[in-house]
């Protein structure tokens, strides 16, 4: 006879329950982790307000989304909002200068943004120019404060050794957070994941992107990934509950 079997029937009733929170603690743990990507320039406002009630009832990990979007996401989540904001700055290719990057991120703190997302300066990078691309990421460091500071590494345009180069400068700079892509290149391999694990070891947290359902979501987080974005997070949130 098992111990659950050896159980009076309140005490399995408690036993029950017991598991059934610690599994509800899980798949919201694992819910965190995924942030809705709203990055499409064409989002009315009936789509800002449904996602904005999506992330906080689902407490999704965050919402990223464009700069003019960040003052309207952050009044629609209110004053307690169970999501991060999170603004991506200089998509896809990063090709701004510095200063206007800078500008771009004091305005999203001062909008209401938790992190900002930067793209990295690729044409530099293709350059080998890793003076300028210290210098910029420095300066963005120090423009975004107190808010956390994400590099989207643009992997499709690059060269394995140029990704693992890149990877390495920004560790180096104090970022704590890649992004493999934007998707406006196309999807990159699940083994740019591991490529830019290796190269970061443990001082960043690796987002993967183009997640479409929970099986790219579990790729992605046995490659490495601290963090997935997709643009169905309410659905894959809502299907990782229904397994609870």
């Amino acid at each position: 006879m098992t111990e659950f079997e050896q159980m009076d029937e309140s005490e399995r009733l408690q036993f029950t329950e017991f598991k059934r929170n610690l599994n509800r603690q899980a798949a919201q743990a694992q819910v965190g982790k995924i942030e809705y990507e709203l990055t499409d320039a064409s989002v009315d406002r009936n789509i800002l307000k449904r996602v904005c009630q999506d992330a906080n009832a689902l407490k999704l990990g965050a919402i990223c989304t464009l700069p003019c979007y960040v003052r309207t996401c952050a009044m629609l989540l209110g004053k307690d909002p169970q999501t991060s904001l999170i603004a991506c700055i200089s998509s896809p290719h990063g090709g701004d200068t510095t200063e206007i990057k800078v500008k771009a991120i004091k305005d999203a703190v001062k909008n209401g943004v938790d992190e900002v997302e930067v793209t990295a300066p690729i044409a530099y990078v293709k350059d080998a120019n890793w003076g300028y691309v210290k210098r910029e990421l420095k300066k963005l460091k120090g423009a975004a404060k107190k808010c956390g500071l994400r590099i989207n590494i643009e992997s499709p345009l690059l060269t394995p050794q140029e990704i693992t180069k890149l990877c390495t400068v920004a560790a180096d700079c104090g970022i704590t957070s890649l992004r493999v892509s934007s998707d406006s290149y196309g999807i990159p391999d699940a083994e740019v994941v591991t490529r830019i694990k290796a190269a970061v070891k443990d001082k960043c947290t690796v987002k993967a992107v183009g997640i479409t359902g929970l099986a790219d979501m579990n790729v992605a987080f046995d490659m490495g990934a601290g963090i997935v974005g997709s643009k169905n997070a309410a659905d894959l949130a809502r299907l990782i509950f229904q397994t609870v």
